[in-house]
């Protein structure tokens, strides 16, 4: 009986393993015989953003089998094949993916070996592409309307913006130079302003954004047009060095040795320049040294007479870039502006508070209007003064001119 069972158990393993040899081979019916090779597979799978377009970026395979790579997308309605070019994994593939639609796609990539085996493929998905529509939302950085611009004394000028918004990379301005020429400076997002050194005061400044939609994307959006910046004038002292007194025939004359000149001589403190008296309106001539259109007039008061007797309170500029008339004339000259003086407070005479000298200390400012003609010699045309007298009296001028 035992010699039986023994004789059954080997029957048995024999059929065992018999079945076996017979299934492990069974695959190979399905495969037509051949062996199922796998590509390796790429590393560190990346995408950028773009307009109408997206750069995909993998470290390469270090299977040295590899041959190229095919990307698909679009259900595999469209595909791009690229020749493998290096099997080192510290390198980078970059495969820029043109003529696309602005939507969000996912890319398939699929290793292939010199036997033409495929790999199991690998996904980038959720690739952000954009395009018109994103660039229809961008709008160009606010300037700082409260203090748009600053002009220096040497002829720059400073273009003040608010922060920029989020995305915004840099803004470029567009100008016309001193020697006429269009030019475009940029600055960018981290800073709210730029400095133009040769800026053509008159002319147009104009400036649009640029933008990118995340902080990795390929390529910058530009605002869809430029906008206009205000308009810039530009303002510096005149030169008091080079201006002259001019005595025509009907100026008025000087008194008590306050002469003319010391109207521009940088001091505020007493003598300035003071008339005899006589019959008003009367007037005197200041040769200015050089040609320029007029933006401010500054004038300072005698202080210890301050909104009262001579200190003027009312008076005309006139002007003319020719040389005046010898006989005193106002053939020639033309009126630049007429001017009230101000007292803050608006006390009676007599009486002023500290306000009033605060402002009359730092010199009344008289606004000339914009854009007016270009002049060398200038007129006071005194109508009235504060104490009503029949003479006049002041201590200091400055003028600005309008920069080119």
């Amino acid at each position: 009986m035992k010699i039986a069972f023994n004789v059954t158990v080997f029957l048995l393993m024999c059929l065992a393993i018999a079945g076996c040899k017979k299934y492990d081979t069974d695959y190979k019916s399905f495969l037509d015989n051949h062996e199922v090779t796998y590509p390796g597979l790429a590393a560190g799978l990346n995408y950028h953003s773009g307009n109408l377009r997206a750069v995909l970026v993998w470290h390469p395979s270090p299977d040295p089998s590899i041959r190229r790579y095919v990307v698909k997308w679009n259900n595999g309605l469209d595909s791009l094949l690229l020749n493998a070019t290096s099997h080192n994994p510290g390198d980078s593939v970059v495969v820029n993916i043109p003529n696309l639609q602005e939507y969000v796609y996912s890319f398939h990539i699929i290793a292939y070996d010199k036997d033409n085996n495929p790999s199991i493929g690998q996904d980038i998905n959720n690739v952000r592409v954009y395009g018109p529509t994103y660039q229809s939302t961008l709008l160009n950085r606010a300037y700082n309307a409260a203090n748009p611009y600053v002009t220096h004394s040497d002829g720059s000028v400073t273009l003040n913006f608010n922060k920029a918004d989020t995305g915004n990379v840099a803004t470029t301005v567009r100008y016309t130079n001193k020697l006429g020429t269009t030019t475009e400076r940029s600055f960018v997002a981290d800073s709210n302003s730029i400095t133009l050194s040769d800026y053509k005061y008159g002319t147009d400044v104009t400036y649009r954004s640029s933008y990118k939609p995340v902080k990795d994307a390929v390529d910058t959006f530009n605002a869809l047009s430029y906008d206009k910046f205000p308009t810039i004038i530009g303002t510096i002292e005149m030169d008091k060095s080079l201006f002259k007194a001019v005595y025509l025939p009907t100026d008025v004359g000087t008194a008590y040795g306050w002469v003319l000149p010391f109207l521009w001589d940088n001091s505020t403190n007493e003598p300035g320049f003071h008339t005899p008296g006589t019959d008003f309106p009367i007037w005197f001539t200041i040769d200015l040294g050089q040609s320029a259109t007029l933006t401010q007039l500054k004038l300072w008061q005698r202080m210890s007479a301050l909104y009262d007797v001579g200190n003027a309170k009312r008076f005309e500029i006139w002007g003319t870039n020719s040389t005046p008339d010898p006989s005193g004339s106002f053939n020639g000259w033309t009126q630049l502006a007429s001017f009230t003086s101000y007292k803050p407070s608006g006390l009676p005479r007599g009486q002023n508070s500290d306000e009033d000298k605060a402002f009359a200390a730092a010199g009344e400012p008289f606004n000339f209007p914009a854009n007016g003609p270009e002049v060398r010699y200038i007129r006071f045309k005194i109508l009235e003064t504060w104490g009503g007298t029949n003479y006049f009296h002041a201590i200091e001028i400055s003028v600005t001119k309008q920069l080119k």
